[in-house]
């Protein structure tokens, strides 16, 4: 065989056995399946309150330093039900919905962009008057909440996170699973997206109760996930949202609104001195592998935990070992 040959294929054999080593090192630890017992009740008062023009929907426990839980797409405060009750006994635990999501209104004119998501949550925080914040944060909910601890540090006691685009636009994209990447393909156009997440309620019926959970849901649960959607209206929430199919034009390396935004983050978070909590799990979605190397050679002051299989809703994994950790580390702060 010829030598150069040879020498490329111990060259690429060499290779992945250090980055299978380095995976390894990554998932160490129990590759715990997700938990027995899992409550799809939610047993909260849904309170409310005016912001502007907007009604924000939210439920709060306990009493203490608050607590914000920021859920992501296509869900709702549902996704925090677990955790709640097992995180109050010392602080005060807010779950809201985002404008469009679950009970809280949708803007008449469509507009749930990041920045507009960003101007309730401080006018949220602003009205209930909360210092000295921890952020428990996901998906969308991790930008705004991300924002929010980079634009306001001095009113932040801690962030705790999962499934969260804290990295810049082409690290993002390149480790995303093929199959999230080929949606990207067909849902980035406003046609394509219309079609999918309006006409054809995927995110609503298909994505939150199905391909997130990284587990099979009780029929219970269901509803509290899909009825939001119901009305064809609100289903514009999603496609008003932050986009990040508009990577998929240029494979993260280009200029977009999503990009820059993903910049002016990902720099953030590698400057922030705020303690961090980062869970992952094996394989998540929007947070696999490379997304988990790139934490932990960029957070300054984070604590790392894995907690075992899951995909993209961790609380559906495994709320209990989280809601445990969360408080531990709570109690450092």
């Amino acid at each position: 065989m010829n030598k150069k040959i040879i020498t490329a294929v111990l060259v690429v054999f060499s290779f992945s056995l250090f980055r299978n080593g380095y995976a390894q090192d990554v998932y160490s630890g129990e590759n715990t399946k997700p938990e027995k017992d899992i409550s799809a009740d939610f047993p909260f008062v849904s309170k409310f309150i005016d912001i502007g023009a907007e009604k924000i929907h939210y439920v709060e426990s306990g009493e203490g330093d608050p607590v914000l839980l920021l859920h992501g797409l296509p869900a709702n405060a549902y996704l925090w039900r677990n955790i709640i009750p097992n995180i109050d006994s010392n602080k005060k635990v807010i779950a809201l919905d985002f404008l469009g999501f679950g009970k809280s209104s949708f803007p008449a004119d469509r507009d749930v962009s990041i920045e507009v998501q960003y101007k309730m949550l401080t006018d949220f925080i602003e009205a209930k008057q909360l210092k000295n914040v921890t952020l428990f944060i996901q998906d969308i909910g991790s930008l705004v909440g991300m924002l929010y601890a980079i634009r306001a540090p001095q009113n932040v006691k801690g962030i705790a996170l999962f499934e969260a685009p804290f990295m810049p636009a082409e690290v993002m994209y390149d480790q995303l699973p093929f199959s999230f990447k080929a949606f990207m393909r067909i849902t980035r156009t406003t046609k394509g997206n219309e079609k999918w997440m309006v006409k054809r309620n995927f995110a609503g019926k298909k994505l939150a109760v199905n391909f997130f959970t990284g587990r099979k849901l009780p029929r219970e649960a269901y509803k509290y996930y899909t009825q939001p959607w119901d009305e064809k209206e609100r289903r514009y929430a999603i496609t008003n949202g932050p986009d990040p199919a508009v990577l998929s034009y240029t494979k993260g390396k280009g200029e977009s609104d999503f990009a820059a935004m993903l910049d002016t983050i990902s720099n953030g978070m590698k400057a922030t001195e705020i303690p961090i909590l980062y869970f992952y799990a094996k394989k998540g979605l929007v947070n696999q592998r490379e997304a988990v190397e790139y934490a932990k050679g960029n957070f300054k002051n984070a604590t790392y935990l894995y907690l075992g299989k899951g995909k993209h809703f961790l609380t559906e994994s495994h709320p209990k070992q989280m809601s445990q950790k969360f408080n531990e580390w709570f109690e450092t702060l």
